[in-house]
């Protein structure tokens, strides 16, 4: 048998949806957080460094340089491949080096002077922010439907009694149903467990209950 008070269903269902909501939230957005810090702590400081360049090449309408930054004491030695603008591939071309910006001890965190940005992790996280958002206000319109509704019949009038939520077998199909009134309709109660609902089909019995008022119902369970 399950017995708790009633609002702390209520409380634990919301305090739970609002942590995954803001889990979500955080899962989204932090690979665009940590590329802005990144950017932040370069701007900051990063050492510029001279790279041999190793490699030059125009696809369709990309200019891309790649480099070899060798080691120091205080900077690991950086190899890779980057996007620039025209002035700095001409110039890249012309000098053989590229100036690469680095963030002290880091062999990951650096980028290429003229290097060409891209917006595709801002709109990515834009589209998922924008899906996040939308399936929570379909949650929120519409998560009481969503919620399992199991339907009892009942086999004798509703009775009013003390607050809290219980679903409890008696044998077989029969059950006992205590919750809050969430909707009266002409031949049934919906009845709030908190983490389900139970549609009672008064069947000719009586309901003393109103809405959000405690009741409790015996019958038979629809399988």
């Amino acid at each position: 048998m399950t017995d708790v008070a009633p609002g702390d269903g209520h409380r634990s269902r919301r305090l739970r949806n609002g942590l995954l909501v803001a889990l979500a939230v955080v899962m989204v957005n932090l690979p665009w957080v940590h590329s802005v810090w990144q950017d932040h702590r370069l701007d900051r400081d990063g050492v510029d460094h001279a790279a041999t360049l190793t490699h030059h090449e125009q696809r369709d309408d990309r200019l891309l340089v790649s480099f070899d930054l060798k080691g120091t004491d205080d900077q690991p030695a950086i190899s890779g491949e980057a996007r620039v603008d025209r002035a700095t591939y001409d110039e890249a071309v012309a000098s053989e080096r590229v100036t690469v910006r680095a963030l002290p001890g880091s062999a990951t965190v650096w980028r290429v002077e003229g290097e060409v940005g891209s917006n595709l992790g801002l709109v990515v996280t834009v589209v998922a922010d924008v899906v996040l958002l939308a399936l929570v206000l379909l949650l929120v319109r519409f998560g009481s439907r969503l919620r399992q509704e199991m339907v009892l019949v009942a086999t004798e009038d509703l009775e009013r009694c003390p607050p809290g939520s219980v679903l409890d077998q008696v044998d077989g199909l029969r059950f006992v149903v205590c919750g809050e009134v969430q909707t009266i309709e002409d031949d049934a109660v919906v009845l709030d467990l908190g983490d389900r609902s139970v549609r009672v089909i008064l069947d000719g019995h009586h309901n003393p209950a109103g809405y959000q008022q405690p009741v409790r119902a015996t019958g038979t369970m629809r399988s």
